[in-house]
């Protein structure tokens, strides 16, 4: 069975939308993280009739890709094989997409199942310049550029199979980088399962300030993916920044927490 997970926080403008789109695919379960939200979204995600769609609510902000982690805790309890992440504000025409990862996962063998936004893509945008490098030296350093490009799973949906977990367990799915080197180092089996073009995302359009420490998280993140798949070590500075971003928000003592009731 595959579940996909949806974190939630504030989108209650666009969650219905979201969801309305993921009841087209052939997800088994989608599971609704809700975390810290001060609007609707709630209220939104319960005015949806349909079974498939089970809603867990925190009143604390998880942090960054704690939820995707939280929700998979829950759907591997409930006896998912496969766990497709899907942000809550993609509200794009994307449901062939997520189809092409729950066919990968379910009917390929595939552990790591990911998108391609960059494939035919590029930007002037100095910032987003930077994080490509990083992007695509992790890449190289694991030695698996040359088959899936600049993707990694911090960017559109993707999809982790029963197996990956079992591997590398629920809290290295919350630094999405560090996923794929652990994937790398157990030998799972990595694909780009679908193409995306980043603006088909039609993800929600913040200022700048939330893109810089976006950028500056998934770029600690790949620097500390490849310390860990080089040295066993956690380290996320490089020419002698430290990329924290939104790392010190990510609500590690919460997922330990749930974790340790099962």
């Amino acid at each position: 069975m595959i579940y996909t997970i949806v974190p939630a926080k504030n989108e209650g403008k666009r969650i219905d939308k979201t969801l309305s789109m993921l009841l087209k695919t052939n997800t088994h379960r989608i599971l609704v993280l809700i975390n810290g939200s001060k609007d609707s979204t709630f209220e939104k995600v319960c005015n949806i009739d349909d079974d498939r769609i089970l809603i867990y609510c925190f009143n604390k902000p998880l942090g960054l890709d704690i939820p995707r982690a939280i929700g998979a805790f829950f759907a591997y309890n409930l006896g998912a094989t496969g766990f497709v992440f899907v942000d809550g504000d993609m509200i794009g025409n994307i449901s062939d997409n997520i189809n092409e990862i729950i066919f990968d996962l379910a009917f390929n063998d595939v552990d790591l199942a990911l998108t391609d936004c960059y494939y035919q893509t590029s930007s002037n945008n100095k910032m987003t310049k930077v994080l490509l490098s990083f992007r695509r030296q992790l890449n190289l350093e694991l030695g698996i550029y040359d088959k899936i490009g600049y993707a990694i799973p911090s960017h559109g949906p993707h999809g982790v199979s029963r197996k990956l977990i079992d591997k590398i367990g629920f809290e290295n799915l919350a630094i999405p980088p560090v996923t794929l080197a652990l994937a790398v180092k157990n030998n799972l089996n990595i694909n780009v399962s679908t193409k995306i073009p980043n603006y088909m995302l039609k993800s929600a359009t913040k200022d700048d300030f939330h893109a810089s420490q976006i950028a500056k998280t998934i770029i600690g993140d790949c620097i500390e993916a490849s310390s860990i798949y080089r040295e066993n070590t956690k380290k996320r500075g490089f020419d002698g920044i430290n990329f924290l971003g939104y790392h010190k928000s990510r609500r590690f003592d919460i997922l330990k927490l749930i974790m340790s009731q099962r």
